[in-house]
């Protein structure tokens, strides 16, 4: 004797085991370090000159917590990277400047030492809990990567992607630079 099994529920047995082993949720675009001022991710783009070997300081970006609740940053990719490898990323509390961008690591020594920039106290960007900010915070969170060349040519990055959660809900910070390394020349 055969038994058959309505197809309904064959269907609903499959989506059930692919949403169990796909971790059963996405993270979110809309979570509290996306403020309401923000540009499009990967809307503009910097150019810094480098050797393949050598290294760059990515520290333009600011994670600024507008929630009400302490985040925690789990990890830190490079989206579309060709010929770039992140060594490090670090959080700089600020309350003048960010560290901003240049060839080397680590970052020009003005841009470490400026007033408010507390470089000496810098911390692991992945497994940094931000507080929660007001909007007119007078401490920013410097997101700075250590970047290294890896190639002659083609070096770029989209930009940067911070996996983060507060409480169960997970969530996706993108910045709005993306990164062209000028690897034959000394400028852009």
């Amino acid at each position: 004797m055969r038994v058959r099994r309505p197809l309904p529920a064959l269907i609903m047995l499959v989506a059930l085991v692919t949403s169990c082993s796909s971790g059963g949720h996405q993270a979110s675009d809309g979570g509290p370090l996306n403020g309401p001022g923000d540009a499009e991710a990967g809307s503009g783009e910097e150019c810094i000159p480098a050797k393949a070997g050598g290294s760059i300081a990515f520290g333009g970006d600011e994670l600024h917590n507008y929630g009400s609740k302490a985040v925690v940053i789990d990890k830190i990719t490079l989206r579309k990277a060709s010929g770039l490898r992140l060594v490090e990323a670090v959080i700089v509390s600020n309350s003048s400047a960010l560290i901003g961008y240049g060839s080397g690591w680590p970052p020009d020594p003005e841009a470490r030492s400026g007033p408010g920039i507390d470089w000496a106290h810098r911390r692991k960007a992945v497994g940094a809990t931000l507080s929660p900010q007001p909007d007119n915070a007078k401490v920013l969170n410097n997101l700075v990567l250590h970047l290294q060349v890896t190639a002659a040519s083609g070096v770029r990055m989209a930009g940067v992607l911070v996996n983060y959660h507060v409480g169960r809900s997970d969530y996706v910070w993108r910045n709005v630079l993306g990164l062209t390394v000028e690897t034959q020349k000394k400028s852009c």
